[in-house]
């Protein structure tokens, strides 16, 4: 086995320029079974989006930090198995919670495997920056990325299709959520770098305005505020979030 691989992250998350308060939240810590990266954007009447949101972080990490020992993969799904049990649970305890729900987008970096699994739900959405060029690993669950995976769209009119914030699936919306789980890990590379980030940056920025970002010299916390900036000078129609991995 090779010399592991390192890595630093740089993680922002911005109100945008239309949305009254952020209900998005994200995560970037180091636990017992490797770094975890996370990205969620909560939606719900009043303050119920923020509250979805941070109740998906707080349980995906109270459950990571005491996990058994096993494949990540399971762990990922199990861990956003009680996020969606902590969600759904609240929001029908509670009436100005009802139908609460995030979407969640995570990553959990082993560094002596120098693996990345991932997992998500929704349209939080997991890229891959290597050697200059930006890869979509994630595809979003939500009406017009359906229609388009039936040839009924192209990816194009997708961008500008009025129903495209309409999404098909998120945590605490029913008690079995159908969470996708990458089938394969991410062998990192030295130089790579991943992006989690919320629609409100994508929706504003198409993948080669990400890319050409990425390109630039700038230390990678600039890197995301030129991001977040971006998207706020594009429109700015929805909260921004941006968690970056720099593998070194």
């Amino acid at each position: 086995m090779g010399k592991p691989i390192g890595f630093r992250t740089a993680a922002l998350s911005d109100r945008g320029r239309i949305r009254p308060n952020n209900e998005d939240r994200i995560a970037a810590l180091r636990l017992p079974q490797g770094a975890l990266w996370m990205v969620c954007d909560g939606m719900g009447g009043h303050a119920a989006g923020e509250k979805a949101a941070e109740l998906a972080v707080q349980a995906v990490v109270e459950y990571l930090a005491n996990a058994p020992p096993l494949p990540p993969p399971h762990l990922l799904e199990k861990a956003l198995f009680e996020a969606n049990h902590a969600i759904y649970t609240m929001a029908h305890l509670y009436p100005q919670y009802h139908r609460m729900g995030t979407t969640c987008v995570i990553a959990l970096y082993r560094e002596e495997e120098g693996k990345l699994y991932y997992a998500h739900i929704g349209d939080s959405r997991l890229y891959l920056y290597r050697q200059g060029q930006l890869y979509q690993k994630t595809l979003d669950h939500s009406y017009v990325q359906f229609l388009v995976s039936q040839g009924l769209l192209s990816p194009e009119e997708a961008e500008l299709h009025p129903r495209r914030h309409v999404i098909l699936r998120a945590l605490g919306l029913s008690q079995r959520p159908e969470i996708e789980v990458a089938l394969e890990a991410l062998t990192i590379e030295p130089g790579d770098c991943i992006l989690l980030c919320s629609d409100g940056l994508n929706n504003m920025l198409s993948n080669s305005d990400i890319q050409a970002i990425l390109n630039t010299d700038l230390p990678l916390q600039a890197k995301a505020h030129a991001l977040v900036k971006a998207a706020n000078e594009a429109g700015g129609e929805d909260n921004i979030s941006v968690v970056l991995a720099e593998f070194v």
